[in-house]
């Protein structure tokens, strides 16, 4: 699965294999064998290619088909959604591609709410 999410990562880009390797430190040879799925890197190296490509771990890893996001824990979440109990948000840059705009994201809010409102 990594393997081929880094070859698929770095054909959008047009990268070279060794472009990569150099940017996160490792051999020629040490990011082929990544991408042929022979081996996986430390956890260090693997945010290292997560930053280079702005992706997260979890896409790289398979665990999701959300390459872009941020975790927004504690008081970083808008207070909106802090009433609304959620612990987190992952905020991911597909909505932004998509064109969802602040009132966008303000209505869906007030959705929640309706939503919760009418579940009590």
């Amino acid at each position: 699965m990594l393997g081929d999410r880094l070859k698929k990562l770095r054909k959008e880009k047009g990268y070279e294999a060794q472009f990569i390797a150099k940017k996160i430190n490792v051999s020629k040879a040490t990011y082929s064998g990544y991408e042929n799925n022979k081996s996986m890197p430390a956890y260090d190296t693997l945010t290292k290619i997560a930053d280079f490509f702005n992706v997260t771990t979890d896409y790289l890893l398979g665990r999701t088909e959300v390459k872009y996001g941020v975790i927004l824990k504690g008081n970083e979440i808008p207070k909106e959604l802090q009433n609304l109990g959620i612990d987190y948000l992952e905020v991911t840059k597909e909505f932004k591609d998509k064109g969802f705009s602040p009132k966008d994201i303000k209505d869906l809010i007030k959705t929640i709410e309706n939503l919760k409102n009418n579940n009590q």
